[in-house]
């Protein structure tokens, strides 16, 4: 029989966890509604060459990949009396929502291919950048603010609430927006300055309503080689990465294959059902995900719901073309993408937690920069894969007219490759996902009792940083 751990009650304050979650979606909005939806733009809305933009998103990949974990070792090892992270997001949220704004209106001219692709390039650069400085603090952030799995599954269930907004935005308005019409609409562009504009504000304003642990800036500077290698000793973060690097090439695929999707495979149909059944499923999965969390634990809830977006992928590989029938897959898929997220947001911070049992330091920050040195390739890798199979298919490209996207009708070849990317390779990538979770290691009593020593830890340590500032005279008694 199993011993029965009780970790010590933890209570983060609805206002911090409201505050957070609104500024995950701002920066959610700010970095996915470019990722997801920039590529159909330029090659459907703007006539930009598919090979082209697949060889951008190659070269992205490097300046992707190299970036993070050097802004996560000066995030970590920044020393301010707001804390490490809150003063990137507060002040980087302006240059932010410039940067959003700039990956919309294009300098190059629509005849010139290839000054469309340096605008494309330049477009994904800036916007990762400050994408890469703000993301960093918010992957950190969550496992500073909460220890236990019940108050980071909290969290999570508020940043997934909140998010309806972000899908509500992320999805529908782009597939309102840019598909079933030639062109782009004139308000689009006002549309994108509110968004950059309201999201630069969301970030500003809640960053003063959640907190830091200070005391992390106690430790010592690290160098930053000796981070990376001591990033290796843990080896349930390093098993984690394997399905992380999976999601991170199904989640740009779903994005940017959904606008091709409801272009061209259900095209001039009624989306209402398919929407719906997507919120509905959401919603269902953040309660019971919360409700279960507790019971079966972050890794088995993790395994459960990507085997539910798994298999309701594959359903909608053999019936996507049925515009009424997608909604029962699509419902599925709803709840393993809300349960998905609550779980990943514990089970990297369990990975942190681990790290400090091995360090002795918290080190959240370069964690975020590793994680993208393994799964930010996968954004470039998903749009390249994409925009290969479609050329590879034989899809017909837009034809420009009077400076005005024409799209062209597709064989059936074509429409196979968009359900290939949109759908099977989804469920491939996530069955790999459950099969290697399998062997994560922090489960069960014996990792529940080294969370509950992490809560004395950060008690003790608390104290000792505030005992320091009164030391000092920065604190009254």
């Amino acid at each position: 029989m199993q011993e029965k751990i009780e970790l010590h009650e933890e209570h983060v304050s609805a206002l911090s966890k409201v505050s957070f979650s609104f500024g995950g979606l701002a920066n959610n909005l700010l970095n996915g509604f470019v990722f997801a939806n920039l590529t159909f733009f330029y090659n459907q809305k703007l006539g930009a060459d598919a090979t082209l933009l697949g060889i951008a998103w190659l070269l992205f990949a490097i300046w992707n990949t190299i970036n993070d974990p050097i802004a996560s070792y000066i995030i970590d090892n920044t020393r301010t009396k707001l804390g490490r992270r809150i003063p990137f997001i507060r002040y980087g949220s302006i240059f932010y929502g410039l940067a959003f704004i700039f990956c919309w209106f294009p300098l190059a001219p629509l005849d010139n291919q290839i000054a469309l692709f340096f605008n494309f390039l330049a477009a994904l650069f800036i916007l990762d950048t400050m994408f890469t400085i703000v993301g960093c603090c918010f992957f950190s952030l969550p496992n500073e603010i909460a220890v236990t799995a019940k108050e980071r599954a909290s969290i999570g269930v508020y940043l997934a609430i909140i998010g309806f907004i972000q899908i509500v935005i992320g999805i529908i308005l782009p597939i309102v927006l840019l598909t079933g019409q030639e062109g782009i609409p004139d308000i689009f562009g006002v549309i994108i300055i509110i968004i950059g504009v309201s999201c630069s504000l969301l970030l500003f304003v809640t960053s003063y309503f959640y907190k830091e642990n200070m005391f992390a800036q106690l430790q010592p500077h690290e160098p930053f080689i000796e981070g990376l290698r001591l990033t290796l000793k843990n080896k349930a973060f390093w098993i984690f990465m394997i399905p992380a690097f999976c999601i991170s090439i199904v989640y740009p695929i779903f994005q940017t294959g959904l606008l091709y999707y409801v272009d061209y495979v259900i095209s001039g149909t009624d989306l209402i059902s398919f929407v719906i059944a997507l919120i509905i499923g959401i919603a269902l999965g953040m309660g019971l995900n919360l409700k279960k969390m507790a019971t079966w634990g972050p890794k088995k809830t993790m395994r459960i719901n990507l085997s539910l977006i798994s298999g309701g992928f594959f359903v909608l590989f053999l019936i996507g073309k049925n515009t009424f029938m997608v909604a029962v897959p699509t419902f599925f898929v709803g709840i393993g993408f809300a349960g998905a997220i609550i779980s990943t947001i514990v089970l990297i911070g369990d990975c942190i937690d681990n790290d400090e049992l091995i360090t002795g330091k918290r080190r959240e920050a370069i964690y975020g920069g590793v994680n993208a040195i393994v799964t930010k390739p996968g954004l470039s890798i998903a749009n390249w894969v994409f925009l290969y199979l479609l050329t590879l298919f034989g899809f017909v490209q837009p034809i420009i007219e009077n400076g005005i996207a024409i799209k062209q009708p597709q064989s059936d070849l074509g429409i196979m490759a968009i359900l290939i990317s949109f759908c099977l390779l989804p469920t491939i990538l996530l069955g790999i996902c459950v099969l290697t979770l399998r062997w994560y290691p922090l489960d069960g009593p014996e990792w529940l009792k080294k969370k509950k020593y992490i809560i004395e830890l950060h008690e003790k340590k608390e104290k000792e940083y505030l005992q320091k500032l009164a030391k000092e005279g920065k604190l009254k008694a």
